[in-house]
């Protein structure tokens, strides 16, 4: 006989030291032990969709290296794209805002709604490059010569917006080669991870090699709306046999590992608890 079948779970009641409504724990009040060959499942996923397409510390950097007269030399500069739920024409003008901000009258951006894809030229000067995360890794790249102390390994780069990608070029004055983008990407998120250190035994494995991870849900509702995921198979049941669970612990991310900023959001869900293993 099991303890309970059926766990509803909102982070409105998270524990007054959660992180925030997608890394947070709840108090159950008791504990429930679930003896061998217990099996669960999670069900009924509530996430608004209120992100941003671009959100500052998290992808909002874009790094960009332009030449405006051989007498003052290359300089490279780090240009933060402002938190907000972007569009085609909404973002070609925050792009161009802040280039021109760093240098002003250089830059001319432009966006091209056929193509999904903004270009970027120069006035004048002589050239600019806009670095992918390969190549700022790149210790031969040296971008801002220390003087700008580049994390590497937490770039939070436009990159994946930009789809700017392996090796780029550099782009010259007068026309001859403008930066054009990749196809301009702002879902941002195609799939949200749910992952629980003390609720299952460890026997999923990531995109990036995580453990924890309960349940992969689908992004199938735009800005302002909830995605609603109630889609169990039978693959989606794990086992917790032998669990004890009184304090539970849950996290919402992406296919990196890093937290979702909901703005404010909370999420909702349950932990459904069977005897019977399905997929048997």
């Amino acid at each position: 006989m099991l303890p309970v079948k059926k766990i509803y779970l909102d982070s409105r009641f998270k524990t007054s030291d959660s992180k925030s409504h997608t890394d947070f724990k709840i108090d159950l009040g008791q504990s429930y032990y679930f003896p061998d060959d217990t099996y669960f499942y999670v069900d009924d996923v509530n996430i608004p969709n209120s992100w941003y397409s671009v959100e500052s510390n998290s992808n909002s950097r874009m790094y960009v290296r332009y030449l405006h007269t051989y007498q003052e030399g290359y300089k490279d500069v780090i240009v933060n794209i402002p938190s907000e739920v972007y569009n085609g024409e909404s973002f070609i003008t925050a792009v161009s805002a802040v280039l021109n901000a760093e240098a002003a009258n250089l830059f001319t951006v432009v966006y091209d709604p056929n193509k999904n894809t903004l270009n970027i030229s120069l006035n004048e000067g002589i050239c600019f490059q806009i670095f992918s995360d390969d190549e700022l890794r790149f210790p031969e790249t040296d971008f801002g010569r220390g003087a700008l102390g580049v994390d590497v390994h937490n770039l939070m780069s436009i990159n994946e917006v930009i789809r700017n990608e392996g090796k780029t070029g550099v782009y010259n004055y007068n026309g001859s080669k403008n930066y054009v983008s990749g196809y301009l990407d702002f879902l941002r998120y195609n799939n949200i991870y749910l992952s629980s250190p003390n609720v299952g035994n460890f026997n999923t494995h990531g995109p990036m090699g995580q453990q924890t991870i309960i349940r992969k849900v689908p992004v199938s509702a735009g800005n302002g709306f909830v995605i609603n995921d109630r889609v169990v198979n039978k693959h989606d049941i794990l086992d917790c046999s032998k669990a004890t669970l009184r304090t539970v612990e849950f996290r919402f991310h992406d296919a990196y590992g890093r937290t979702i900023n909901l703005n404010g959001g909370h999420v909702s869900f349950s932990l459904v608890f069977t005897s019977v293993k399905e997929d048997r």
